[in-house]
């Protein structure tokens, strides 16, 4: 009997352990994502890589701004930002990772000051704050932003 219990005991815990690196592996892709597809493409002001991350249907909500429905409208203003602004500084962490079987909610903090390429200003400061995107598993498989909500702690 003890020995049918130490063979359990050890399958239950090979599984907890590899369900664990799993779970890890997943953060690491969630992750990868937000830096490689949405963060560097967008410091470089490469919008049309950046774009690619979202859905058709996505909605944004940032500061000072109106919803930007779909991806069009989306599009639209990442153009508008990089054509009036250079990224002084523009940084992502992600702190928390939440998933289900088709959607996952990357949240983290970033911090943020826009120069104007006009005269060099910075017309809205260093910002701080904190962001939510929310992946939805496409029919390929792969993830698209299906919401992007970024607001300024200020």
């Amino acid at each position: 009997m003890t020995r049918c219990l130490t063979i359990i005991s050890a399958i239950l815990a090979l599984q907890l352990f590899t369900s664990s690196c799993a779970a890890v592996e997943d953060d690491a892709y969630f992750r990868t994502l937000v830096a490689e597809h949405y963060v560097t493409p967008f410091r470089e002001g490469n919008i049309d890589i950046w774009i690619q991350s979202f859905d058709e249907d996505a909605v944004a909500l940032h500061n000072r701004r109106t919803i930007d429905r779909g991806r069009p409208a989306i599009e639209a203003f990442g153009k508008m930002v990089q054509q009036h602004f250079k990224l002084g500084e523009y940084e992502v962490t992600v702190t928390d990772i939440r998933r289900s079987q088709d959607w996952v909610y990357t949240v983290g903090s970033f911090t943020t000051l826009f120069v104007s390429r006009e005269d060099g200003s910075t017309p809205f400061g260093r910002e701080q704050g904190k962001f939510l995107l929310l992946w939805e598993r496409q029919e390929d498989n792969s993830w698209k932003i299906i919401l992007d909500m970024g607001n300024s702690n200020q």
